[in-house]
């Protein structure tokens, strides 16, 4: 019988957080929380007892908390900091399953049979883990399949952190668990108003009642529910130290320097990966300055990092740092004492070796940007994408060459948002503009979004176009709570006699400009 065991380190976001040394507001004993998007995804345990919960508006911790301080998530903050875990518990068990940083799987029969038995392997693992991380708790869950075991993992205590599900129990234990363990938002919120609340309602369903409704994936639910997960643990050896840190024999302050200084062990950290058969895709690169200050970026490649794309983006990133320290009232500006890369989740290099003709034309694109851009910096070279805004200049997003383009999950409507067909061209600086009825008198909209007038003449300096449709206007107001970045205008569709199409908006001033053209 295959059976699983679950190592799993509540909070882990809040014990990396401790470990970030740019983050020195954050240390142990006080109120922390993590934010994403302005809500709460992790407290500390001093800030849950001052009655902070996950979920919370970050206005609303405040209120309840006021000396509570907040950071934000970073999932490479996390992979890196459990990376040292990971290779601290290969000491014990040579192979592992990594779910998500802080919770881990083994397979539990052959640890029992060296260790003794399940609990003891259990003890063994825990201890393991508070001597490299005493501020980390571990949990463990013990169980026939990976599901029951994470469940049981989390069903744990402080003071009863091994929870063991015996052979042919798992159905038995997850019977009386909420639906909500399922994680599967969608039909988790269908089941509640269906009435059923409990793994166990669940499963009286049966399996044949539950395919009929829910097809191939409610029947994969209920395999998990009845504690038959069949899927194995996806095994990998711990993994290699993806770390570097490089101390300068000296502070530098120019650039150039530290990217001379570094080249030759840039190299030899690549090299490292290399033999390892992996390489590094995304990297978070710690500059630490002769003042005490600390900076950290998170650099992502397309294909993988070389020694020569690593040197680049610490130049970039130290260009950045001056620029932003540029400001400052010193007389001599800082030095850079080290440099530390840390891999985040180094991936195997067979997943990334050329097809049978090489990579072609793009990777001579690729070569020639690259160096266009290392002459050039960053923020030289740009790769255009769109997304859904309410603004037309703000749909499209710039990526600098080299970096992955940010995947945004946009789901559910957006009050506001352009319709399709998207406008040709978009004027970076709106034109002022004037809209006149027959009259010759200026357009104006009421308080509830109504034209004085039908448009008929739209004017832009000497230049005047005669109106032969329109549409609108469609009132957009954002952000109405916040003073600081509300925004509130009136926009409007019309062509003119040409046949061109012209997107214009009205702000609160009452003012008319374009902001983006129909061709």
């Amino acid at each position: 019988m295959r059976r699983s065991l679950v190592v799993w380190c509540p909070q882990w976001s809040i014990v990396a957080a401790y470990q970030d040394e740019s983050l020195s507001e954050i240390v142990p004993g006080i109120p922390v929380a993590l934010l994403h998007g302005g809500v709460l995804t992790q407290c500390s345990t001093e800030a849950t007892q001052a009655g902070v919960r996950v979920g919370m508006k970050r206005r609303d911790a405040h209120l309840i908390c006021p000396t509570i301080v907040m950071a934000a998530t970073d999932s490479a903050r996390d992979h890196i900091s459990f990376q040292r875990i990971i290779i601290d518990l290969a000491t014990y068990v040579p192979q592992h399953s990594l779910i998500s940083p802080g919770l881990v799987a083994f397979p539990a029969r052959g640890l029992a049979r060296f260790y003794g038995s399940e609990q003891a392997s259990a003890r063994i693992l825990m201890d393991a883990v508070s001597r490299s991380e005493p501020l980390a708790s571990t949990r463990v869950g013990i169980a026939d399949d990976l599901f029951s075991a994470v469940i049981a993992a989390r069903q744990t205590t402080a003071t009863h952190p091994i929870r063991t599900v015996e052979p042919g129990q798992s159905a038995v234990f997850l019977a009386d668990m909420p639906i909500t363990v399922l994680d599967d938002e969608a039909t988790v919120s269908l089941l509640v108003r269906l009435g059923v609340h409990t793994v166990g309602d669940f499963v009286a369903l049966g399996a044949d009642a539950i395919r009929e409704r829910l097809g191939t994936h409610g029947s994969r639910l209920y395999r998990l529910a009845m504690g038959l997960g069949d899927t194995p643990l996806a095994l990998r050896d711990a993994p290699l130290d993806s770390q570097e840190l490089i101390d300068l024999p000296e502070s530098y302050a120019l650039t150039d320097q530290v990217g001379f200084a570094i080249r030759t062990r840039t190299q030899q950290y690549c090299d490292r990966l290399y033999q390892a058969l992996q390489v590094c895709t995304q990297v978070r690169i710690t500059l630490s300055f002769d003042d005490g200050q600390v900076h950290e970026r998170t650099w992502v490649h397309p294909r993988f990092f070389s020694a020569s794309d690593l040197v680049d983006r610490v130049r970039w990133q130290l260009d950045q740092c001056f620029r932003d320290r540029a400001g400052e009232d010193t007389d001599f500006p800082p030095g850079v004492l080290s440099v530390h890369y840390a891999a985040v989740e180094p991936e195997d290099i067979y997943a990334h070796e050329p097809g049978l003709w090489g990579h072609g034309p793009d990777s001579k694109v690729h070569h020639v940007l690259s160096r266009v851009q290392s002459m050039v910096g960053a923020s030289g070279v740009l790769t255009s994408t769109s997304r859904r805004a309410r603004v037309a200049r703000e749909a499209q997003v710039l990526t600098p060459w080299g970096e992955k383009t940010p995947v945004t999950h946009e789901r559910g409507p957006l009050p506001g948002a352009l319709p399709s067909p998207l406008p040709a061209t978009v004027f970076a600086i709106p034109w002022a503009v004037s809209l006149m009825g027959d009259d010759g008198a200026d357009i104006v909209v009421s308080a509830s979004a109504e034209l004085s007038a039908s448009p008929a003449w739209l004017i832009s300096g000497q230049r005047r176009r005669k109106l032969t449709s329109w549409a609108g206007p469609w009132p957009v107001w954002e952000k109405w709570w916040d003073p600081t970045h509300s925004r509130s205008l009136h926009r409007l569709q019309v062509v003119d006699e040409d046949g061109l199409g012209w997107l214009i908006s009205a702000t609160d001033d009452g003012h008319w400009h374009i902001e983006a053209r129909y061709d």
